[in-house]
């Protein structure tokens, strides 16, 4: 693991999100299944909260996507890391940390929609984080199963929203395994016809209302998406002619996960 100051504090955490509805043409997130054996080695388990494993939001072959909110003055407790992961901060906060059972180091504030990668961290380090702020923190994380990339060589992974003033969004994270990606949609706005890669997971770190068009046939408004909620994406051709629009009146924020 990478070992200075503001990963380590980073480390430390957290996260977010009751299911809704999602972007329009996306696949249905699918429904999590009690984690077997071979499965919950990629759990991530804070051992003071309530809910140890947080709640479990979407689950499948390739990723775990995990919610977890620290309330003011809560410490996650001594846990490990299994790596390969993604946090994703819905609702950000003051976070501190420890290791060792050592004097906690106050570590910088984080925003709504901040990001950031974990390394492994094992139980032996005695590391855990803490909200020593005064409102909740709401994380989020994705974390992969598998060892190396699962897209083909040569993939084009980047999503790009070409109506949009700012088409591939704000790249948060980029490494050999993922690429982070947040977009801001306005009321009214649509995305431009676009291709998804497929092995996607979206984040909304402010909810909306979607709606969808193929091949220029929209379809009805989607239910609310509420803040936290998420989902996954399989691969959508540009031939399907899909994109998708906000047909509500605020802001929506949206944040992609896509496997490398």
């Amino acid at each position: 693991m990478r070992r200075n100051l503001i990963s380590s504090l980073v480390l430390i955490l957290l996260t977010a999100a009751c299911a809704g509805s999602r972007p329009a043409g996306t696949q249905p997130e699918r429904v999590p299944a009690p984690a077997d054996d071979a499965d919950k080695q990629f759990l991530l388990t804070y051992p003071n909260l309530p809910n140890p494993d947080g709640e479990v939001l979407l689950e499948n072959e390739l990723v775990v996507v995990q919610r977890f909110v620290v309330g003011p003055g809560e410490w996650e407790g001594i846990h490990s890391h299994p790596g390969n992961q993604v946090f994703v901060h819905v609702k950000g906060g003051q976070w501190s940390g420890r290791t060792g059972g050592g004097e906690a180091i106050v570590g910088a504030a984080r925003n709504d929609g901040e990001v950031g990668w974990m390394d492994p961290i094992p139980l032996s380090e005695g590391h855990e984080s803490g909200n020593t702020g005064d409102t909740p923190i709401d994380l989020i994380w994705v974390t992969l199963k598998k060892e190396g990339p699962v897209a083909a060589a040569g993939t084009q992974v980047l999503l790009t929203y070409p109506n949009l003033a700012d088409p591939d969004g704000d790249v948060l994270l980029d490494n050999d395994r993922v690429v982070v990606q947040r977009f801001a949609l306005r009321p009214g706005e649509w995305e431009g016809i676009h291709a998804h890669p497929g092995n996607q997971v979206y984040i909304h770190i402010k909810g909306g209302i979607w709606s969808g068009r193929r091949g220029g046939v929209q379809s009805a408004p989607s239910p609310f998406s509420e803040t936290g909620s998420v989902g996954w994406s399989n691969a959508v051709p540009l031939s399907a002619q899909h994109e998708s629009g906000n047909t509500g009146d605020t802001t929506i924020d949206l944040i992609w996960v896509t496997l490398k």
